[in-house]
Parts: structure tokens; C-alpha cells; sequence
């Protein structure tokens, strides 16, 4: 399995593209994920807004229960996400205790802090921990959330998550299975909080 996940990840580290030099380091960075807010944001306003009975902005009525429903969702939004995330750097990275691959590999393309990529012909002496990809596992917990409150969201959210997976190995940063590991751990707490949450939605009388 080792032999296979290394093969891969230098498939695809070394294909190298211009274009992809200059894209997939957005969808490592922190303003990637804005994509996963702006699509919840925009999905829980656009509902809000339909048939608003309640509060008055000017001319525009809005419904109190809708944006008091919605609250509760971004609660949890904000809530999984720490979960999430927490549970990956500080549980699940030492439990498995896999190194990076720049620190393990040699002869492989990586992206530095200072924003350029360099040839490794050596593993680099830095020791973090590798697996599973924490970027992954946070990309994936607000796709799968996301997606049980507004479905279409989707359309935008999941080619983002796969984005920042495939970023993480074209920087080398991280192994294949990494991403594949934070994906799956991330879209089960996204899928139990999303489930949780619209449960209660629901039965209150508050469905999406």
C-alpha cells in the first residue's frame, strides 16, 4: 500500500504545469476556504429572504425563525470545524506519527513558506507530521455539512475540496493516502453534525 501511495504521490508532484504552479497554491492557502463560507452564507440568505414574514430592514421583511434557524447552523458550522480540526492535529497526526513527505523522500518539488517552489534531492531535516492532511479533513467536513443544509452548494464546494486535496500533494506536503485519510475523517464529522443539525431543524419545524 506504501509502494502504491509513494508512486502516486510522485505522479503527481511531478507533473508539473505552469498554470498549476500558479493555482493549486491558492487552494492551500487559508483564502481557499472562503469559498466554503461564501457558498454557506450566500445559500442561508438566499433562504432567509424567501417569503420573510417578521422583522422589517426598510422595505425588506425577514422571517425571525429562519435567521434564528440559521444561527444555529453556523453555530455547528464553526463548532465541526474546530472539532475537525483539532481532533486531526492533536489526536489523530500523533496517533498515526507519519512524517511528511519532504521530510522523508528525496527528489521531489516543494513549496516553501516564502512562496516558491524548490527541488528537493534530499528529504529536508523539518519534522511535522503528515497524516492524516488536516487541509483534507477541514475541506471535506464543510462540503459533507454544507451539503445537507444546501445541496446545490456542491456544485462550488466539492470541486474546491478536491482542489485543496490535490494542492496538497502537488506542494509537497503531503502523501496521497493523507488527503484521502482527512477526507474520509472529515466528511463523517461533516455528515453526523449535518445530519444532527437538520434532524433538529426539522423536528422544530425549521427544514431547509
Amino acid at each position: 500500500m506504501e509502494r502504491w501511495d509513494i508512486a502516486l504521490f510522485y505522479l503527481i508532484n511531478h507533473a508539473r504545469l505552469s498554470f498549476l504552479d500558479a493555482l493549486l497554491p491558492f487552494f492551500t492557502g487559508k483564502y481557499a476556504f472562503l469559498i466554503f463560507f461564501v457558498a454557506f452564507f450566500v445559500a442561508t440568505l438566499r433562504w432567509v429572504m424567501q417569503e420573510g414574514r417578521g422583522w422589517a430592514i426598510g422595505s425588506l421583511r425577514l422571517n425571525h425563525k429562519k435567521i434564528l434557524a440559521s444561527a444555529f447552523t453556523f453555530f455547528f458550522l464553526i463548532f465541526g470545524y474546530g472539532l475537525s480540526d483539532l481532533t486531526c492535529s492533536k489526536v489523530l497526526k500523533p496517533l498515526f506519527g507519519r512524517e511528511r513527505p519532504f521530510a522523508t523522500l528525496e527528489r521531489l518539488y516543494y513549496y516553501t513558506t516564502e512562496g516558491s517552489f524548490i527541488f528537493l534531492d534530499k528529504p529536508l531535516a523539518k519534522k511535522t507530521l503528515s497524516f492524516p492532511s488536516c487541509h483534507a479533513t477541514n475541506a471535506a467536513f464543510l462540503t459533507v455539512y454544507i451539503y445537507f443544509l444546501w445541496e446545490k452548494t456542491v456544485v462550488f464546494t466539492l470541486p474546491t475540496a478536491f482542489l485543496v486535496g490535490i494542492s496538497r500533494i502537488y506542494l509537497g506536503h503531503h502523501f496521497p493516502a493523507d488527503v484521502l485519510g482527512g477526507f474520509f475523517f472529515g466528511g463523517i464529522v461533516g455528515g453526523i453534525t449535518g445530519a444532527f443539525v437538520k434532524r433538529i431543524l426539522v423536528r422544530y419545524g425549521r427544514a431547509l
